[in-house]
């Protein structure tokens, strides 16, 4: 009971969480899709999304006293108060002019001090900074800061989903429970957590970036949408946009040369369009770099995998349930043996035989599944003709280059599998969904013959 009484669940919380979850009912009924076919879906996929960001809230109370969820939230809370308190302070700090510790003289006992650790990392401040707005609107109610933010993210995945349901119009009910309402995805992306911004962020990129350049419908909103996903990652986790990127870019190519059916001019067009989009990526990454700091560019990247490794086999701080693929050690070849261990443990681990916490059960079951499922695959169709759906699929393009990049650096890095089942989340949707539309072309071809 002490975490409760420290103020992680209090009589505003009772008083607050009903009216809001009305208010957010209500808004969110004001902008239901029109289109009949997707509609039902889209109220069933918030009330789920909530439901995981309580059930988040309240295991996180229960057995982590709020963990990192609760430091995020204080520190969100801290800054909230300072702007009222003070609102040219609390705007340098919330607009990032002030960083590091240079911060902490601007609090006091009045506003409350963010967490110590999480001020002296830039990207994991922009998760108090981003919600400290959030929990000023919610009278600083822990619960309700929590539903709110899993309610605003839930607009990123639909997206998501929305995209998925207009490429493939046959499988949306399947799609619903694989891009929303897979349960991982559901907890732990619902959280006051970087993982919930990024996973957000990341598919509603993706159906930005579809809209503006693909489809090229209402260009300027949703350039201007994703740049705004683009700055939140990168202010986050910027080696997300390391992977997103050339899928992006590879997805924009394929679905150009789609399009083209003369076999004369797609051979002429090909090496155009890719030197077009080598030299579009040079330019991206170019602009970027400077604000994905350690991983802007290929060395401090990996010195700064070596250092996410070795902090994260520290048991003292992690616990015992970790994972060895071997030590990286600097150089780009080293990276690259141990990758195609480093993307099958991302992916389809943790087995039922490593979990180590109760939080793992559901990743466990999940991972299970799918690797049974890929197996399925592998047997049905050979290797060859699996290659021969994807590339000729121009979002299969996107969503496996995609997850297998960031399959890729996050299982090489992370070493234990508490921090995996989190980090891995981002590229759950692409990956499950695009394994289950290869199913269905193979499916919808045996019928056919």
């Amino acid at each position: 009971m002490n975490n409760w009484i420290n103020g992680q669940f209090t009589i505003n919380d009772l008083l607050l969480v009903p009216v809001y979850l009305l208010l957010i009912v209500l808004i969110f009924n004001l902008f239901k899709p029109k289109d009949k076919s997707i509609s039902p879906f889209f109220m069933r996929g918030l009330y789920l999304k909530v439901l995981g960001g309580f059930l988040f809230w309240f295991v996180h109370c229960w057995l982590y006293y709020g963990g990192d969820s609760w430091a995020y939230f204080y520190s969100a809370k801290a800054i909230g108060n300072l702007l009222i308190q003070d609102f040219d302070k609390g705007y340098l700090v919330l607009s990032a002019k002030i960083q590091g510790l240079d911060i902490m003289p601007y609090f006091n006992s009045n506003t409350g001090f963010p967490a110590t650790y999480m001020s002296r990392d830039f990207h994991t401040f922009s998760v108090c900074r981003y919600s400290s707005i959030l929990s000023t609107l919610c009278f600083n109610s822990f619960l309700t800061s929590t539903i709110l933010i899993a309610s605003l993210s839930y607009i990123g995945i639909w997206r998501l989903f929305k995209l998925v349901s207009l490429l493939y119009p046959k499988i949306k009910k399947q799609a619903f429970y694989l891009i929303i309402a897979l349960p991982s995805l559901l907890f732990w992306g619902s959280g006051i957590m970087k993982d919930t911004y990024v996973l957000s962020a990341g598919c509603w990129f993706t159906y930005s970036f579809y809209m503006a350049f693909i489809e090229r419908k209402k260009i300027f909103i949703n350039i201007i949408l994703l740049l705004f996903n683009i700055l939140i990652i990168v202010n986050i986790k910027s080696y997300l946009i390391i992977s997103l990127l050339p899928g992006a870019l590879l997805w924009l190519n394929s679905a150009y040369l789609k399009n083209i059916k003369n076999s004369f001019v797609k051979f002429f067009s090909a090496p155009i369009l890719i030197t077009l989009i080598v030299l579009i990526s040079f330019f991206s990454f170019q602009n970027l770099s400077s604000l994905m700091g350690k991983y802007g560019d290929v060395n401090s990247a990996l010195k700064q995998a070596q250092v996410i490794q070795q902090d994260l086999l520290r048991e003292d701080a992690y616990g015992e349930n970790n994972y060895n693929l071997g030590n990286i050690d600097g150089s780009i070849g080293g990276m690259l043996g141990l990758a195609p261990v480093a993307i099958f443990t991302a992916i389809f681990r943790p087995l039922p035989w490593e979990i180590g916490s109760p939080t793992m059960v559901i990743s466990a079951f999940e991972n299970t599944i799918l690797l049974l499922f890929a197996f399925f695959l592998v047997i049905k169709i050979n290797p060859i003709k699996f290659i021969r759906l994807i590339v000729t699929e121009p979002f299969l393009v996107m969503a496996f280059t995609f997850s297998i990049l960031f399959a890729f650096g996050v299982g090489i890095a992370s070493t234990n599998f508490g921090a995996l089942v989190r980090y891995k989340i981002p590229l759950m949707p692409f990956f499950f969904v695009g394994l289950y539309i290869i199913y269905y072309k193979i499916k919808n071809e045996n019928i056919q013959n």
